[in-house]
């Protein structure tokens, strides 16, 4: 019987043994065995091996787009951290209080210290100065401010007001301009009194305290009907003068005041002295004159020797010389016993 061809691969004649052999050799040269179940024109796949960490390292370099995406994390966390601390943290100074509004509805006080609230737009703080005074200077910036006395003539009025938050609930929404309000409400009450003075009196001293205080009251009045929560403490009066266009003419006028005055406090000391020393005379001169009625004669002869005895003094020549350098005469030693 004719061999036929192997179903191993073998040629013709050729045993299954020989090609296990073949086989073997193969192995044997470090070649892979062959799949008997591959065609003849296709080839095995290679076999598959777990990868090394050197190769995992080697196979996944680190990609800049990667890189840039976990920098932007790591910025947008820090931006979510930083908008929580500053908008739920809140420190107020000793003589400060906050007000917090939940979604713009008032919630409740806080004070001094360290106060944590919900993040905003959740909650918000209206911090404000409630203790001690505050000024405001009207006007803010320097200028005139002229107003019109009773007379019709025009002064240059600036003034301090001082002021304290006495309810930051009732400051805050009933007074939502704050101090603008209050300067504009100052000027317009200060204006009212101006008004009522003339100018004589609103440009002296004398006048001053009465509008000031004047001022303050009805000022106060308004805030109250408003129900601000604001105390008026005073008014003080900076600057009063006349316009600027006419200020040298009021710096002559002033000149001659002060020299006015000058002369007058210099003309009624002089009437002091002299009424000093009259009533000293005239006292001097009672005095004599009693002594005189008990003893006239006495007081004449004493009297005469005292009013010779100044003119010779006060005289070098002598009744009878013959030289304006003749000395003066001795003054008696002694006078007559008073009786």
């Amino acid at each position: 019987m004719a061999r036929g061809k192997s179903p191993w691969g073998g040629g013709s004649g050729d045993e299954p043994g020989e090609e296990k052999s073949t086989d073997d050799a193969n192995q044997a040269d470090g070649a892979e065995p062959r799949n008997p179940w591959l065609s003849p024109d296709e080839v095995a796949p290679k076999p598959r091996r777990s990868a090394s960490i050197e190769d995992i390292l080697r196979q996944r370099p680190r990609v800049p787009g990667q890189l840039r995406s976990s920098w932007a994390g790591l910025l947008l966390f820090g931006l979510i951290g930083a908008w929580l601390v500053a908008t739920s943290l809140h420190m107020l100074d000793r003589d400060q209080r906050g007000l917090v509004l939940t979604m713009g509805r008032f919630s409740h006080t806080i004070g001094p210290g360290v106060n944590l609230t919900l993040p905003w737009p959740l909650q918000s703080v209206v911090r404000r100065k409630a203790l001690g005074d505050e000024m405001t200077m009207v006007p803010d910036k320097d200028g005139e401010t002229l107003m019109p006395t009773r007379d019709g003539e025009l002064i240059d009025v600036s003034f301090r007001i001082r002021w304290r938050v006495t309810d930051l609930q009732a400051f805050v929404f009933n007074l939502p301009e704050g101090e603008a309000a209050l300067r504009r409400l100052g000027d317009a009450q200060v204006r009212a009194a101006v008004a009522e003075l003339p100018f004589s009196a609103a440009y002296g001293s004398d006048k001053r305290g009465q509008l000031q205080l004047r001022a303050a009251e009805r000022m106060q009045r308004v805030l109250d009907g408003w129900h601000s929560g604001v105390k008026i403490v005073s008014i003080e009066l900076v600057r009063v003068g006349p316009p600027a266009r006419l200020a040298e003419t009021f710096q002559k006028i002033e000149t001659a005041r002060d020299n006015a005055r000058r002369q007058r406090e210099n003309d009624q000391a002089w009437r002091q002295q002299q009424l000093a020393n009259a009533r000293h005379e005239a006292a001097e001169f009672d005095r004599v004159y009693a002594q005189y009625k008990i003893a006239p004669a006495v007081i004449r002869q004493k009297m005469y020797y005292e009013t010779m005895e100044r003119i010779l003094r006060n005289n070098t020549v002598v009744a009878g010389g013959n030289a304006a350098g003749t000395p003066q005469p001795p003054a008696p030693s002694a006078k007559p016993a008073e009786q």
